[in-house]
């Protein structure tokens, strides 16, 4: 029996539900059923564990989301923290990054060390594996609060960290080499990386250094782009196939001097666990140990593996150690990877007749990719479809890669002047994979990109796949057919039929930091109301793009530039050289940045149909003036009776020219981020929005206003920001708008549209239960 899953199964529903705020409802609703079957069963004992790894799960979870620093967000004091290891330095940047601990604030010893970043300025040279103390200042964690989107917050979480420091005074050096443990890591590196430097060359010796040291920074980032679109980011992230190959080789070695069966086990054990210390025990390299381990211990004591609850056993215990893990993308990848392989071979692989090595491996991957594939299209909007054909190509080069590397790093030590032949064909090796690799951008087509699933896909998805590996088991059993029926249908209502009705007007408001991004859906029509931002450097790479690529966006009927100032325009360019395709700009004048703009001025409109039109309030034709900000377009979305009027950047001269066209406003895109320049007493009377909405970030300009702020408030608006509420989700559905922003704060109406998607499910699910209580035995799909 599978208790370990079933156990792990709640534990990690605990720590979802808590992060998401309904454990409450989880943990009644599986009490009350544990309570039911313990009755039932009489298996108080095992339903008693269950109910404790939930709570377990609570209190675990709770703990880790506590963090000191949190308390010194953007105040300044004096730290003393250990500092542990350089990251990648960044030669755009100021500063470079340090991994530490902070073991002391203004003097006050901490009873517990907690992880951080420090950021110091490259002009102070701090050594790592140091202890120092300094004046600095603490920042939040939480930056572009996007859905879908890469989480700073929870990247630092998974690495236990809370807050960031960044230096402002020289630090003072309290203690070198504080950890011998740190600094046999660190020795090990430089001896690495010396090794490998002096006899290869440089871009040979990172490759060779980035799949032993399981560090991608390491990596040309063009070359690194090349690998994950051939599928083979697994190899320079040391992952089970390093330590099944290591395990392997060790064994094989320490049979040619007749070491006996156990002692070998032991042996390699001890090393594999010393090398996952080495490179700093890496999420995935902890899986395959733990795994390994059970592997081992069942094979010393000659008990009966179970791979299922060694998998489970191992997620457990990284979780029990850290429970934001469990969102970490490297975590989910490689323990559905692993569990991919379970499955195959106890459940898919038996029915395969081909007799070739190379199909079995084909069918082996084809059916990794379609296990993993929701942890990719949510994490990376990738698949690598070519990827079958390079994994199999290059897995074989790559396990002489990873033997030839760690045989020449230990043989190096004693016989450096006398293999450097070796390093001479090894560096031959290494510029052929190169080679290979960068000619991947010659060819046409490789993988497909995809959207970011929602989580009912994602569900949906497993279930399917669960049944077709059922049906694929026990082809003549009646449940097949039951299977399949529920969740055709259940597919057809909510992935076929709901969007081909749906009427809908979406409207976001995506967090930009200090700036503006905003887009509209509606049936296949998809706009761009700015695109900006002065606060997030290469706004348009890492939040723009990815942001429409993972909503599945691949086309944009217009782009509308309210004026070309950056924190407005900033992430355009990268846009346009995208994958997406975008069909016209639209702006108010004309500017460098794009060849073909098109101009609109106040008149101008596009009904799109009985339900949607889009009409320009301002500039009016010919209007010029010094000020950029007042050349902002002012775009009036209507749909049915409620309407969106969003005002780009206008000041008050402009906002008494444009009050003549504005009645009542159900959504307001606040002028000016909500500067004192903007929002007169005039004009919040004559708009009188229901919801104001105010996109800005962490500034120095005063943005918002107090009296701005004031004014929407005596109107009686509902006011919104980016900066509280992260990204503002709207949906205008007949007469009525909902809203739900990142932070959880909904409308009060919210709960129709859980009712909306419930209702018709429901009523399938009765007629597919009374279908098949009539049709009994003589049931067929």
């Amino acid at each position: 029996m599978y208790i370990l899953l079933y156990i792990f199964a709640a534990y990690a529903v605990g720590i979802i539900s808590c992060e998401y705020g309904f454990f409450s409802y989880i943990f009644v609703a599986l009490f009350s059923l544990l309570v039911y079957r313990t009755f039932k069963t009489k298996r108080f004992i095992f339903n008693s564990v269950i109910i404790a790894f939930l709570i377990l799960s609570f209190v675990n979870t709770y703990y880790n989301s506590k963090f000191i620093l949190k308390q010194y967000i953007n105040e300044e004091a004096v730290f003393t923290v250990k500092i542990k290891k350089q990251n990648k330095i960044n030669p755009d940047s100021d500063y470079s990054s340090f991994d530490g601990s902070v073991i002391g604030i203004n003097g006050r010893r901490l009873k517990q060390s907690e992880n951080t970043i420090v950021y110091i300025n490259k002009e102070n040279n701090t050594s790592e594996n140091s202890i120092i103390q300094f004046k600095g200042r603490t920042a939040d964690s939480s930056f572009s609060r996007n859905r879908m989107m890469f989480n700073y917050e929870n990247y630092l979480r998974a690495k236990k960290i809370g807050a960031v420091i960044f230096l402002q005074e020289s630090p003072t050096v309290i203690k070198k080499e504080y950890s011998l443990m740190n600094e046999i890591s660190i020795n090990f590196r430089n001896y690495a990386e010396g090794c490998f430097y002096n006899s290869l060359s440089r871009e040979n010796a990172n490759v060779i250094l980035s799949i032993i040291l399981g560090n991608v920074d390491y990596l040309d980032e063009g070359l690194y782009d090349n690998i994950k679109i051939m599928g083979l980011a697994h190899i320079f992230a040391v992952s089970g196939t390093h330590i099944v190959l290591m395990y392997a080789s060790l064994l094989k070695m320490f049979k040619l001097f007749y070491l006996g069966r156990r002692p070998s086990w032991v042996i390699a054990w001890i090393i594999i666990w010393f090398y996952g210390f080495l490179i700093g025990f890496p999420v995935t390299v902890m899986r395959a140990l733990v795994m390994f381990t059970l592997l081992f211990g069942s094979e010393v004591l000659y008990r009966k593996y179970n791979s299922v609850n060694s998998i489970c056993l191992a997620a457990l215990v990284l979780t029990l150690y850290n429970p934001y893990w469990i969102f970490d993308a490297g975590f989910l990848l490689s323990f559905s990877a692993a569990l991919s392989l379970i499955v195959y071979n106890k459940y898919i692989s038996r029915h395969v007749e081909a007799r070739s090595k190379i199909l079995k491996t084909i069918y082996l991957y084809l059916f990794l990719q379609l296990f993993t594939l929701p942890v990719v299209s949510y994490y990376f909007n990738y698949v690598p479809v070519m990827g079958i054909i390079y994994n199999v190509l290059l897995l074989p080069i790559f396990t002489v890669i990873l033997i030839y590397g760690f045989v020449l790093l230990i043989m190096n030590v004693i016989f450096y002047r006398y293999i450097m032949v070796f390093f001479d064909i090894f560096d031959y090796i290494l510029y052929s994979l190169r080679y290979f690799v960068n000619l991947t951008d010659r060819v046409q087509f490789n993988g497909l990109s995809v959207s970011g699933m929602s989580t009912a896909l994602i569900i949906f998805y497993y279930c399917m796949l669960i049944v077709m590996i059922y049906a694929y088991n026990n082809k003549n059993h009646r449940e097949n057919n039951c299977g399949a029926a529920i969740l055709l249908s259940f597919y057809i209502i909510n992935f076929i039929f709901l969007p081909f009705m749906d009427v809908n007007l979406y409207f976001n408001v995506v967090d930009a930091g200090q700036g503006m991004f905003t887009t509209a859906k509606y049936k296949d029509i998809n706009l761009i109301i700015d695109c900006g931002s002065t606060s997030s450097s290469n706004f348009g790479k890492y939040t723009a793009v990815p942001y429409m690529v993972k909503r599945g966006v691949s086309n944009v009927d217009g782009v509308f530039i309210s004026h070309w100032d950056e924190d407005h325009y900033s992430g355009l360019r990268e846009l346009m050289n995208s994958n997406i395709t975008i069909k016209k700009v639209f702006s108010s004048y004309k500017s460098d940045e794009v060849d073909v703009v098109e101009l609109l001025c106040s008149g101008d409109s596009q009904e799109i149909d009985d339900r949607l039109k889009l009409e320009i309030l301002w500039p009016d034709e010919g209007y010029a003036t010094v000020k950029s900000n007042n050349q902002s377009l002012v775009i009036l979305l209507k749909y049915e009776q409620n309407s969106i009027l969003l005002t780009g950047d206008i000041e008050s001269e402009v906002e008494g020219m444009v009050s003549k066209y504005i009645e009542h406003t159900d959504i307001l895109l606040v002028p000016h981020h909500g500067s004192k320049t903007s929002s007169t007493s005039e004009f919040v009377n004559n708009s009188s929005p229901s919801i104001a909405v105010m996109s800005y970030g962490k500034n120095n300009y005063g943005i918002p206003s107090k009296d701005v702020i004031s004014r929407y408030e005596d109107n009686g608006s509902n006011i919104l920001s980016t900066f509280e509420h992260g990204e503002i989700n709207f949906i205008l559905k007949g007469d009525k708008i909902y809203y739900n922003t990142y932070t959880g704060h909904r409308s009060d109406n919210y709960y129709e549209l859980y009712l909306a998607g419930i209702i018709p499910n429901m009523i399938n699910f009765c007629l597919l239960v009374w279908i098949m209580r009539s049709k009994g035995e003589n049931y067929e799909l």
